[in-house]
């Protein structure tokens, strides 16, 4: 089992201060029935961490400045701190003040966003007070690195960071940090690797950071083999752990190294025209591993004519599973996969194709493939087809005598065994 370890470790002391302040003279009194106040603001930043350093915001003065009263409304708005320039008179009231950076976005590189909120605050007529505001980082931080294994056994390579709203792609030559505000966090790391014979297959390892935090640089060391299967990475976060060392393991899935080879998956069941419910909720289909082996169907690809649907989940199929692929969450209890409306199985008959991806998933090599509109193949309205058990072999499954219709009711109430063993043919 190889070990990706990725750090969150870093010391952060960020005071971004906002000072509320004035001092009362004699012959300078405030607007009849109101408090008065002076604003400036004061910065002193200091970052710490092990390995990388955050980036340093820009200058306190630039940092927009906002008056909330305590209905949450803004009383007054500066764009930056340095428009402030004299005296500013309030109602008496509660208000609250905030500052932040004018830099904020979902995910951009070397982007530290900067956010601080005081505490609520009552102005008596005719008062002076100084209120305090400390910004802090208010994103996460990612990086990515690749270990040696990865630079010297894999031709190509890219990590993509996504969050809701927007995503980073960490190319093999990319050192640079990305800001990320706080959502749960994808990492997808792809890497391209050469087969015998010269063709191409990729390796996928993905993972989350279900709860990403403010001021945490989060270090991704990725590491892989060719060799290796592809993996899941698995995050877990102990937030027990005072320096917060988040571990991502590569897990050996025991799956089948490369590409799957011709006949290691079969399609055994397609239902193209269901009764019960419409074509476009009840489509669905379902295919077999018949191989001695463990395999992982992510980056699969489905292909009807002109129809392509990737496979985008690490699914490991055990020996002797059955598996269901569908259109919609509708179309059975059985379901284990759905592929959307890029898929169409027509009632006149069509192709379905499982194929490697290859190098840019409309080339990759077939794995099994039936089309159950030719000659021989049985017709069926609200009812499944399927293969006869006697004939799980790749290419005896591409002969319509070796299928027949369904006999057997499933939840929706039309004819079918989806995830399940198929009826005998007589």
């Amino acid at each position: 089992m190889k070990r990706i370890v990725l750090f969150c470790s870093l010391a952060v002391i960020l005071l971004s201060t906002l000072f509320i302040h004035s001092c009362k003279k004699d012959d300078d009194n405030p607007s009849e029935g109101k408090g008065k106040i002076s604003i400036s603001i004061g910065i002193d930043i200091d970052v710490s961490d092990i390995s990388k350093n955050f980036k340093s915001t820009n200058q306190a003065d630039s940092f927009r400045v906002l008056i909330y009263n305590n209905s949450g409304e803004v009383v007054l708005e500066f764009e930056d701190a340095s428009d402030i320039t004299g005296d500013i008179s309030l109602d008496p009231g509660e208000y609250y003040v905030e500052a932040h950076s004018d830099n904020f976005m979902p995910a951009a590189f070397e982007n530290p966003y900067y956010f601080g909120r005081s505490e609520n605050f009552v102005l008596e007529r005719e008062e002076y007070r100084t209120v305090t505001v400390n910004c802090e980082l208010a994103n996460c931080a990612v990086s990515v690195s690749y270990s040696d294994n990865i630079k010297n056994n894999f031709s190509d390579y890219y990590t993509v960071v996504s969050i809701e709203g927007g995503s980073l792609a960490f190319s093999m030559d990319e050192t640079r940090t990305g800001y990320f505000d706080l959502r749960p966090v994808t990492i997808e790391a792809f890497l391209e690797y050469s087969l015998t014979g010269g063709s191409k297959a990729i390796k996928t390892l993905s993972g989350t950071i279900e709860n990403p935090q403010a001021k945490k640089l989060y270090e991704v060391h990725l590491d892989a083999s060719v060799s290796d299967g592809q993996a899941a990475i698995i995050i877990n976060l102990d937030e027990s752990i005072e320096n917060e060392i988040i571990e991502i393991n590569e897990t050996d899935t025991s799956v089948a190294p490369g590409p799957i080879g011709y006949g290691d998956l079969l399609i055994t069941e397609i239902m193209y025209d269901p009764s019960a419910i419409s074509d476009t909720e009840g489509e669905w289909f379902e295919i077999y591993n018949n191989s001695i082996e463990n395999i992982d169907i992510n980056g699969m690809v489905i292909k009807r004519a002109s129809d392509l649907h990737i496979i985008n989940e690490v699914v490991i199929l055990s020996p002797g599973e059955y598996f269901v692929l569908a259109r919609s969450v509708n179309a059975t209890l059985a379901i284990d996969y759905i592929y959307g409306s890029e898929i169409t199985l027509t009632n006149s008959g069509a192709e379905i194709i499982i194929a490697n991806y290859g190098t840019d998933g409309t080339n990759g090599s077939e794995i099994a493939s039936v089309d159950y509109g030719a000659s021989g193949f049985p017709g069926a309205s609200g009812a499944s087809i399927n293969l006869d058990p006697a004939h799980f072999n790749v290419d005896q499954a591409k002969l319509g005598t070796n299928w027949c219709e369904s006999i057997v009711g499933y939840d929706t109430g039309d004819l079918g065994t989806p995830g399940s063993i198929n009826s005998n043919c007589d």
